[in-house]
């Protein structure tokens, strides 16, 4: 089962409560987005949408219709990419039903399916699934009949502005009349007062996509010596690959980066500019042992598809991928990294929805080498002319520092901490919980038998009957109200019902899940309901081997329900108790890497360039908002720099930022980023975090910590200094000071050592 990430989690509740709004409305047609940037998991977010709104709807009581379906419209092949996520994600709820054409029964959209439905196929008067035929199945006559089954209709338009803005789109639109229409897309085409808008860095925080996409456009000229521009950025784009690939295997991860060359013509055939580039790549990648014969080299156009099958699995040993702009629309592969674009002059526009393709993260985590949190982009368009979409101008980013080439590995411990949410939501590990409470509650097993004609099932079964569990089901009936009349007085909701027998599978079904869902106890119930189903089927199979239709009328007969309810309770007080363990564990967890001055860092528009010698990353970029301290302790450095051979100023919030643990005023454990990392030409290591007296409530905490960290880690041969630092004015004159030891104030600091660099 998949836990929202929070942001999913937020989006969808909104989406569900403007549905509310936008149902009670007259009109059709109501507008609504969901703008998502990709990578954000838009799908994983409208499945569990349509799940809430067709539990949810049944007990709005505003509501005469209390059934929903929807029709799911995708661009090129992108519907069957959706259709084939939405069934693994509902292969085990079964809450939804995605379907297609050839799955409609009874000539209508049943209620809670969704109709999965190329654009292209219906968007032409001629096409076969909305012209008229001797069998009336096409998309309107379903769609008619489906109103006329008393189930409103949903229309989910995926990635709209590709298809849904044309007369055809509108008028087809028009005549399918649905009460909703929902634009889901990274640049939707409708405005609308209702929906959600998931922002970027929601998504990046979760760690979900990569940071930024480092475009490269203005590369050093010098180091291309005799080579072609084209030749010089495809050794370009191949370096950074395999740098990845090591980054990668430094960390013990078994993921092999994709590199993505683009070509410039958008058409589908290949045009005599394409031909050219085709085959210059081919035979610069064939010296180099990239070729379609050793599967390193992928080819994806018009008439050539070589070495597609598997190359999105993460150790595929395909390396390149040369393809055109087509395949980009809903083509997913995690671990794409580095993306070659050759362009035409007249392109000049850059946008996420051009680099998507390498802004997944594999793991759906960043990592402690910040190499793999970027995206990587070349292209043979010059940095004046090109044009960043204002939206993204935050994301791509052209300012990028080098680490120095005499740079030495100091192997520093480095903590980063993980928080972990726990979800009010029964989960998958929910039905070895009741697993666990059936078996102490009616002593069920799955151990075989000493006596080989005593099986398990019957063996079970006896004891179910000793617990006054009734298995004859051949003359169970359940009664079920009919005919109901709801009304509401002074607040009480009454019911007149004429009873009868329920017979069908259908209506046992939805008393099952009612059943089920009255019983999650305080858990979230659109998520909830489905594994308590499935949890309560599962023992009938694996335990009596009795099947689905048997064990529903088994658990709703009356004499049974109140037995089964109190094994639901048990099993759940099971569940909730190890849920409280795995909060207490996993709510903050700490991973150790092993910490250098990364190779390169990535700045965005936030920071500036400024002259520095000494810095390990060159150039240096410093904050706008960079703190007086941090800026006086820059320049206190350079002016040092005879007795220093490099100084970092690290960042303060990424897995790649050097960071240690501490215990905050309020008990909690935090990351605590030191501001500078130091390296003295005698080969002591200093680690120093600038402030003023009394500036930070963890002050003391803070510094002792690093203490702490410092005698822990320092070493003959690598010696650890240092602590928090504070400014004082003497005369004209910045004096440093800090404490070697621990401290009881961050205000008295008479007995604090004076830094200089000269000394230590």
């Amino acid at each position: 089962m998949i836990t929202l990430k929070k942001y999913q989690d937020e989006a969808v509740n909104k989406l569900v409560k403007d549905t509310w709004l936008l149902l009670e409305k007259d009109s059709t047609q109501n507008k609504m987005v969901l703008k998502a940037p990709t990578g954000a998991g838009k799908t994983v977010v409208m499945a569990t949408y349509m799940a809430k709104v067709c539990e949810e709807i049944k007990d709005k009581l505003e509501f005469r219709k209390k059934n929903i379906a929807f029709i799911w419209f995708a661009p090129n092949q992108l519907h069957l990419q959706s259709y084939n996520s939405i069934q693994d994600y509902f292969a085990d709820l079964r809450t939804i039903k995605p379907i297609q054409f050839e799955d409609v029964t009874d000539d209508k959209i049943q209620p809670n399916e969704v109709l999965f439905v190329n654009w292209q196929s219906v968007n032409k008067e001629k096409n076969i699934f909305v012209r008229d035929n001797e069998q009336n199945k096409n998309l309107i006559n379903f769609v008619n009949n489906t109103f006329a089954d008393d189930t409103e209709i949903i229309c989910i338009l995926d990635e709209a502005h590709y298809h849904a803005n044309g007369d055809k789109a509108v008028k087809l639109l028009k005549e399918i009349g649905a009460k909703i229409e929902i634009d889901v897309s990274a640049t939707p085409l409708f405005k609308s007062d209702y929906g959600h808008i998931i922002r970027r860095d929601e998504v990046i925080k979760e760690e979900m996509i990569k940071k930024n996409v480092v475009l490269n456009p203005a590369l050093d000229h010098y180091k291309q010596k005799d080579i072609s521009l084209n030749q010089y950025l495809l050794n370009q784009a191949l370096h950074k690959r395999d740098e990845i690939e090591k980054a990668y295997q430094n960390l013990g991860i078994n993921i092999n980066p994709l590199l993505l060359i683009q070509l410039p013509n958008d058409s589908k055939k290949e045009s005599a500019l394409d031909k050219q580039i085709i085959e210059l790549i081919t035979k610069a990648l064939d010296v180099k042992g990239y070729t379609t014969n050793n599967y390193k080299l992928a080819i994806w156009l018009s008439d050539t598809k070589t070495n597609l099958e598997g190359i999105e699995d993460y150790n595929s040993i395909t390396d390149v991928l040369l393809f055109k702009q087509a395949i980009s629309l809903g083509w997913d592969c995690p671990r794409s990294a580095v993306l070659l674009i050759f362009r035409e002059i007249n392109q000049e526009s850059f946008g996420i929805q051009t680099v998507g393709r390498i802004l997944r993260m594999p793991q759906q985590k960043h990592y402690s080498n910040g190499l793999l949190n970027n995206g990587y982009v070349y292209t043979n368009l010059s940095k004046d002319i090109i044009h960043i979409v204002q939206e993204d101008i935050d994301y791509i980013v052209q300012n990028k520092a080098v680490r120095i080439e005499n740079y030495e590995q100091i192997c520093l411990k480095s903590s980063h901490i993980n928080t972990r949410l726990v979800r009010n939501r029964l989960g998958a590990n929910f039905r070895k919980c009741y697993y666990q409470a059936s078996e102490q509650h009616f002593g069920a097993n799955r151990d075989l038998g000493e006596d080989p004609t005593d099986d398990t099932f019957t063996r079970n079964k006896k004891k179910l009957e000793q617990k006054f569990i009734s298995l004859d089901i051949e003359n169970i009936e359940i009664p079920i109200p009919k005919d109901v009349n709801i009304e509401i007085v002074e607040g009480i909701t009454q019911v007149s019902e004429t009873e009868r027998f329920a017979k069908t599978s259908d209506e046992l079904n939805i008393l099952f899940r009612q059943f089920c869902r009255n019983n999650v106890s305080n858990y979230a119930k659109v998520d909830s309901t489905p594994v308590l189903e499935l949890a309560l089927l599962s023992f009938f199979d694996d335990y009596l081997g009795i099947d689905e239709d048997e064990a529903i009328k088994i658990i709703l007969f009356d004499q049974n329900r109140t037995i089964f309810i109190e094994v639901i309770n048990t099993a759940i007080q099971i569940y909730t108790d190890l849920q409280k363990v795995k909060a207490k564990k996993s709510k903050k967890t700490v991973e150790n890497s092993k910490w250098e001055v990364p190779s390169e860092r990535i700045y965005n528009e936030n920071y500036f360039e400024k002259e520095a010698e000494r810095h390990a990353l060159i150039p240096f970029y410093e904050q706008n908002r960079a703190s007086n301290p941090e800026i006086e302790f820059v320049s206190f450095l350079e002016k040092n720099e005879q007795f220093i051979e490099w100084w970092y100023k690290n960042g303060d919030k990424n897995k790649e930022d050097f960071a240690i643990t501490y215990e905050s005023v309020e008990n909690e454990l935090k990351g605590f980023y030191i501001d500078f990392v130091i390296k003295f030409k005698n080969g002591k290591i200093g680690l120093f975090d600038t402030k003023t007296k009394g500036s930070d409530a963890n002050f003391v905490n803070k510094h002792n910590s690093l203490v702490d960290y410092l005698t822990a880690n320092s070493t003959d041969e690598k010696q650890l200094i240092g602590g928090v630092i504070i400014p004082e004015n003497k005369g004209d004159d910045i004096i440093w000071e800090y404490s070697e030891t621990k401290i009881q104030s961050s205000t008295k600091t008479e007995d604090w050592k004076i830094f200089e660099p000269r000394n230590e």
